[in-house]
């Protein structure tokens, strides 16, 4: 079984080995038909040449590579006297590379002459396919910053989704019953709940000083009652002030309450939920020496 990550590794090196060789076989052979090009041995150039630009069999591939030998065919085929076929292959040659300018050390000036001819002789089309190439490359670009933000906009949703939790608490009748705005509170009616708690407080507390004070006066009333009559009376009449004072209050509070109550019950929400953020692990790597050598090891 070993041997398998081997011999797939021989494979993989023998073709790139081969697609090197082939690339390079090709340089060469285009060298050499332009050496025939320039020695005016032009039946063997244009063979050569043919021979390269064959789309079966043909070892050129770098579009640059290609662009040349098509400049040299032509240049060929204008010394050979064949201004009709030079024409066509300096159309192809522009169609697949319209900014593309032959060098004038390596072709002839007539050569030069009938390639900007072709040129002219399709500005048109030239332009048409560059111009397609221009909305082309922009729709690619479009496209890939769209996709872009699609990432970005994903990539934020899924840290908003890790960065929150939601949380559901389950509500009780049973604390409904309770006064105060308990009730509310739970059902998550703050503003209300805080009515209910801050009036309730008020007539409670009234409730308690009415009581305290009515208490304190009868007491007072009856420590005086035998030597000062007159300010038993006084202090008797002022316990049954705050007596009723008291009740009043009371009664109140207990009225408030149970209007607290009914609302809770009648408005009551079985359960709320809630969202909150949740703190994402941080992640920190740190070297560790092992018997299988170096390696990270990540903590959170």
């Amino acid at each position: 079984m070993r041997l398998r990550p081997v011999l797939a590794a021989a494979i993989v090196a023998v073709s790139l080995a081969v697609v090197r060789d082939a690339r390079a076989d090709g340089a060469a052979d285009l060298e050499k038909a332009h050496n025939a090009y320039v020695a005016h041995q032009y039946d063997e150039a244009e063979a050569r040449l043919r021979a390269l630009l064959d789309p079966l069999t043909g070892p050129l591939k770098d579009p640059d590579s290609v662009a040349d030998a098509r400049m040299y065919l032509g240049a060929t085929l204008v010394a050979e006297k064949k201004p009709d076929e030079a024409a066509a292959v300096f159309a192809n040659l522009l169609s697949d590379k319209p900014d593309y300018q032959p060098d004038a050390l390596r072709v002839s000036l007539d050569a030069i002459d009938a390639f900007t001819d072709a040129r002219a002789k399709n500005r048109d089309k030239l332009a048409a396919i560059q111009a397609e190439r221009v909305r082309k490359a922009q729709e690619e670009k479009a496209r890939a910053e769209a996709e872009r933000q699609r990432q970005v906009a994903r990539l934020a949703m899924l840290e908003k989704l890790a960065g929150t939790e939601v949380v559901t608490t389950q509500n009780s009748r049973l604390v409904a019953l309770i006064p105060f705005g308990a009730g509310q509170f739970q059902n998550g009616q703050t503003g209300l709940a805080w009515t209910f708690l801050v009036s309730e407080g008020l007539f409670a507390i009234g409730s308690g000083v009415g009581a305290a004070v009515s208490y304190y006066n009868i007491g007072q009333r009856d420590g005086t009652y035998a030597g000062y009559p007159s300010v038993a009376q006084q202090y008797n009449d002022r316990a049954q002030g705050w007596a009723v004072a008291g009740d009043v209050f009371a009664g109140a509070f207990f009225a408030v309450a149970l209007a607290g109550v009914v609302h809770a019950e009648a408005t009551f929400v079985p359960e709320v939920t809630t969202t909150r953020p949740r703190e994402l692990p941080s992640l920190s790597l740190a070297p560790i020496v092992g018997p299988g050598g170096l390696g990270l090891r990540g903590t959170f």
